[in-house]
């Protein structure tokens, strides 16, 4: 280390031990409140911009033009000043300014909840210390961002995808692998930077799981080259359709439809004030633990509002859609193909699947191959950064996950003879293992499974439908994983399953923070 730094260091060290308890206590304070004020605001304005997403993007308008928000109903420009998250809503009284056609609540129960899920992951990661593999910083707020900001980062940027995509499938039953894309991409760029000491305890792969889901990724991306320069080269590729014009007011629906009166009535005020008074408390109570003015877990206010999440969830999922009767008749319509389906779907995997069985039987046999290999996953290039096991960890997360998804979608299919699993769903799933890791997606599928099925039921006398939009209950369910996952590990039968595990993989299976 060079002197000129010592010399930095001690008198910063100096200046630091002068300052009375009180100050650092007080400064620590302002900058607790300051980041919490920053992450709030951050989470509104990526809702604001998510309402537009998810109204633009199933009705094909482009979300360059026009930059400007514009009212459904008049479809004139929404000013600035009226686009303020939340307050603009209050003070124009949930009326546009220019037609007075109500504004629904969806708007602001969006950007509430883009912002109740920013403070969540802030409150699990750094606040509630609820995850292992992040820093303990001694001056708070501001010294733990400073070293795991691009972990925070790609939580972030996927819950909004989540979050867009949970929007749009509730509605319409599709899934748009354009937010998964970012998802994935994020996750892959932010875990490649994000790799300092103390996130050995973060879930990352073992050196067999990161070989082979790096080879594993070579076999999927040799398959993408292929369709890629076949659509280019192909004289009967289709152009991307043009947006809609601005001035076509979805002509898809009928204004007497309810899927028209989701969207331009005024319906009950409730979920979107509920979500606004839960942003507020967990405001508050974040505030308050920070201040040191009450001592309460994150158990209970990170359960809280997975509760409102799930009331909401089942509210949307109760209103009857055109899209209801029309994605059963489309599975129905494509059942006496659906085997036929999946297993080109196996085909198209199959590189994929032979690269990764290949690098598992290359990584069994041992040798020195192995042992290079080993050595290069774990060998940092500059101080602490070591980018080939970040790539990895992504890797891993993106690729297991998603095997698990197209398995279940090709064995149910196969077995029931019709669509088990939607493609888009698998895409979800791939994402959300790339940034949160393949165990978190995998206890989380199962969570899936039983709140999707409570969700139905409790439906089911309001809204007799056979199809289930499941990618609001798998983001969901991640979102739980995320903020609870330390405390999943430890109950007594993922414990045995994690026995289990070491008897089948090894001892090296897995590693301190649980499943890797």
């Amino acid at each position: 280390m060079r002197p000129g730094f010592d010399r930095y260091m001690s008198t910063t060290l100096a200046l630091v031990a002068s300052v009375s308890p009180m100050n650092v206590d007080a400064g620590m304070i302002l900058a607790a409140a300051w980041w919490l004020a920053f992450w709030t605001a951050l989470g509104l304005c990526i809702g604001s911009f998510l309402n537009a997403v998810i109204y633009r993007i199933p009705r094909n308008r482009s979300l360059r033009r026009p930059v400007w928000s514009f009212c459904p109903h008049c479809k004139r420009p929404i000013h600035w000043y009226d686009n303020i998250p939340i307050l603009s809503f209050v003070l124009l009284k949930g009326k546009c300014r220019r037609c007075g056609a109500f504004i629904s609540t969806r708007y602001v129960a969006v950007e509430a909840m883009m912002a109740l899920i920013v403070l969540m992951l802030l409150d699990a990661f750094f606040i509630g210390q609820a995850r292992s593999g992040l820093a303990d910083g001694q001056f708070g707020l501001t010294d733990q961002l400073g070293y795991d900001w691009p972990i925070l980062i790609a939580h972030v940027v996927l819950f909004a995808c989540l979050l867009s995509m949970s929007a749009i499938d509730l509605e319409h039953y599709w899934v748009d692998i354009r937010f998964t894309n970012v998802a994935t991409i994020v996750g892959f760029v932010l875990h490649t930077l994000w790799t300092p000491r103390h996130s050995a305890q973060w879930v990352r792969p073992t050196d067999t799981a990161a070989v082979v889901s790096l080879f594993a990724l070579i076999g999927l991306a040799a398959v993408w080259l292929w369709y890629v320069c076949r659509a280019l080269t192909s004289a009967e590729a289709e152009d991307d359709p043009e947006p809609a014009p601005m001035d076509e007011l979805d002509t898809q629906f009928d204004k007497s439809d309810a899927a028209f009166r989701a969207i331009f009535e005024p319906r009950s005020r409730v979920a979107g004030w509920a979500t606004v008074l839960c942003l507020l408390a967990t405001f508050a109570v974040l505030l308050a633990d920070e201040m040191g003015l009450a001592d309460l877990r994150h158990t209970g206010r990170a359960l809280f509002a997975l509760v409102v999440f799930a009331i909401l969830v089942v509210a949307e999922s109760s209103i009857p859609r055109p899209s209801d009767q029309l994605i059963a008749d489309v599975i129905e319509e494509e059942r006496p193909r659906a085997r036929a389906t999946v297993l080109s779907e196996m085909m198209m995997l199959s590189p994929a699947i032979l690269a990764g069985a290949a690098a598992w039987w290359m990584m069994a046999r041992g040798g020195e191959l192995p042992d290079h290999i080993a050595n290069a996953l774990h060998t940092p290039l500059r101080g602490h950064w070591n980018p080939l096991m970040g790539f990895a960890t992504a890797a891993s997360g993106y690729i297991i996950a998603g095997a698990l998804g197209w398995a279940i979608r090709i064995g149910f299919t196969l077995l029931f003879g019709k669509e088990a699993f939607g493609t888009g769903d698998i895409h979800l799933m791939a994402a959300a293992g790339c940034v949160v890791g393949w165990p978190l997606v995998v206890l989380g599928f199962f969570l899936t499974c039983f709140l999707a099925t409570v969700g139905w039921v409790l439906t089911l006398p309001i809204k007799r439908t056979r199809a289930l939009p499941l990618g609001p209950w798998l983001s969901l369910s991640f979102l739980a994983m995320v903020v609870f996952y330390n405390q999943v590990i430890e109950w007594p039968f993922i414990e045995r399953a994690v026995q289990l595990g070491r008897m089948l993989l090894g001892a090296g299976g897995f590693g301190a923070a649980g499943l890797n």
